[in-house]
């Protein structure tokens, strides 16, 4: 066990050449982190990268399915397995600066139940003063809930209280094959009272690769979404 306030969960899936670079900006966040690497049954080297990269690390962990389950079971079980008291995620194929865990962390002052960063993503740079402005659970449904957001729906840009996932028993929807982080997140807040913390500075950086899941929407996908954000439209009313 290891006794640092923030667990990174980064699920990897094909990574291949991506792989590396992110977890280079892991190593060099200022603050000491958790990490656990979960790799969905790879087929290319991604497995082994990660399994080098955590060697003789003791808080750095590297677990491999033996055949592919899906993103939302391999978040899940970083949840399950993480010792930190907030947990934040990672894709593995994204950059993350310097300072996003030591910020993150920052943010959790008395009675604050979600932290969130700035982010830039398709050259919008959603970014600001590096200041924390606190929200009401109400408002953060409202940044949470739709597209277009300054916060977003987002699990990627955000630390959640890791006491407060597993009071409410929160978990990814293992069937959801898009929209996942949305229903996450919107999940989270609808169950947990407190103050929501947001710094504007930008310090996650989403890299599109042309063949990852967002670029390869069936209608099936479309539906499924569509019936995701209905849900999400439903938990309102327990706020």
């Amino acid at each position: 066990m290891t006794n640092l306030d923030l667990s990174i969960i980064v699920p990897t899936y094909n990574l291949g050449r991506y792989l590396p670079a992110t977890l280079k900006t892991i190593q060099e966040q200022t603050i000491d982190v958790e990490l656990w690497l979960i790799d969905d049954a790879s087929t290319d080297r991604t497995a082994q990268t990660a399994a080098d990269f955590v060697r003789g690390v003791p808080n750095y962990h590297a677990t491999a399915f033996d055949r592919h389950r899906g993103i939302g079971t391999a978040r899940n079980f970083g949840i399950d397995h993480a010792s930190g008291r907030f947990i934040a995620f990672v894709d593995g194929d994204d950059l993350i600066a310097p300072t996003f865990a030591e910020t993150l962390v920052r943010g959790f002052t008395p009675g604050v139940v979600a932290t969130a960063v700035g982010y830039d993503w398709w050259h919008r740079s959603r970014g600001g003063p590096d200041r924390f402005r606190l929200l009401s659970q109400a408002e953060m449904f409202e940044q949470v809930s739709h597209h277009g957001t300054e916060i977003g729906g987002y699990i990627w840009n955000k630390a959640f209280s890791h006491a407060a996932l597993d009071a409410s028993n929160i978990r990814y929807k293992e069937q959801l094959r898009i929209a996942e982080d949305y229903d996450f997140t919107a999940e989270y807040v609808a169950h947990t009272r407190g103050k929501y913390a947001y710094n504007p500075t930008v310090l996650y950086k989403k890299i599109n690769r042309p063949n990852s899941t967002m670029h390869n929407f069936s209608w099936d996908d479309r539906r499924q979404e569509d019936k995701i954000f209905d849900h999400i439209y439903q938990l309102k009313q327990l706020i």
